[in-house]
Order: C-alpha cells, then sequence, then structure tokens
C-alpha cells in the first residue's frame, strides 16, 4: 500500500523546529523593540536638556540687562556653583523692584533639585524647566577669563548640564559660555 503524508515523528520534528525559529524571532523582535525605546529616550533626554540650556543661556545673558543705563540691583545677585540668579529691567520701567512689595519682581533664577532643572522668576516659586538632570555646574569669569566670586564683575558664565534617561542607561553633558551683555560693555 503507498501512502501520502507526514509521520508522527516528522510532523513532531517539524513543529519544534519551528517553536525554536518562533522563539528566537520573537527574542530578536523584542530586543530591537527596547534598543529602539532606549534610544527614543535619549534622544529625548538629549532635547530636553539642549532647550533647557538654550533657555538658560539666552535668560542669562540678560542678566544686568539695564536700557536706561546702570541700574542698583540689576546684576547677577546669587552665584553658586549649582545655581544662579540675578535681576534685570526687562520692562524697561527703570527699576527692578516692585514698587508695592519692595520685593525684586524682575528676579530669574535657575537650580537643579531633584533631578529637576527649576526656573524661579519674581517671587514665584520654581518650576521644573526639565527632568532627568544629575546635576548642574556653573563657573563665572571675570574680563581676563579669570574664576571670580564677585558679581559686579562677571562678564562670563560657563554651565554645564548634566543629564541622564529616566532609566539612568544613557547619559550626556550640555555645556554653554554665556556672555553677559551688559557687563561687557560696561567697561
Amino acid at each position: 500500500m503507498n501512502r501520502r503524508g507526514f509521520t508522527l515523528v516528522e510532523m513532531l520534528i517539524a513543529m519544534v523546529i519551528v517553536g525554536i525559529m518562533g522563539i528566537a524571532l520573537a527574542a530578536f523582535l523584542r530586543a530591537q523593540h527596547q534598543t529602539m525605546v532606549r534610544q527614543n529616550s535619549g534622544v529625548l533626554a538629549t532635547q530636553n536638556a539642549r532647550a533647557a540650556m538654550d533657555m538658560l543661556a539666552r535668560e542669562l545673558r540678560n542678566a544686568g540687562y539695564s536700557p536706561r543705563g546702570a541700574l542698583s540691583g540689576a546684576q547677577i545677585q546669587a552665584m553658586d556653583a549649582d545655581s544662579v540668579s540675578w535681576t534685570a529691567d526687562m520692562n524697561a520701567d527703570g527699576d527692578t523692584l516692585d514698587a508695592s512689595t519692595g520685593l525684586w519682581d524682575e528676579r530669574v533664577a535657575y537650580f537643579a533639585q531633584g533631578s529637576s532643572l527649576m526656573r524661579a522668576a519674581g517671587g514665584a516659586a520654581g518650576v521644573a524647566v526639565t527632568d532627568d538632570v544629575d546635576s548642574l555646574r556653573i563657573l563665572y569669569y571675570d574680563g581676563e577669563g579669570v574664576v571670580t566670586a564677585d558679581p559686579a564683575v562677571v562678564e562670563q558664565v560657563w554651565v554645564r548640564l548634566f543629564y541622564s534617561t529616566p532609566d539612568g542607561v544613557q547619559a550626556g553633558v550640555i555645556e554653554s559660555q554665556v556672555a553677559l551683555r551688559n557687563n561687557i560693555y560696561a567697561n
């Protein structure tokens, strides 16, 4: 008798081979997906850190800005290794104080808090500019390029923002050297 078809052993061997190939394909696709997610997370963390650094640098460039000439109080107010605050007469009203409260109403501060880069303006509480920040490092330079602790002679500020992805897999650093526009021309 001439039978056509597969034996039970042949069918079992074929099923085992197809199963192994399926498991291998699923593992490959899962690894590819995880890699794509990690890369997207790294790109997003870099974009957020870069945007935060651009915002900080753009605002810091105006530290001490006074369109009507020298103002008392329009300068860097506090300069630490991990935070900076300054005043600037951005509304060109001739002062940086709120007349009704006597508080700085045109004061801006940036600082690291937990894993966030925070921005505080006026008397308001800080608002997160970006998350996943490992640390913020700031150096202050005078006109000769020497590190200084005197806010009146600061002409350049070097800012370094260390960041990582939420899962901590990838890390990076963004840095910027900011020339303070009013202090450069004041001397």
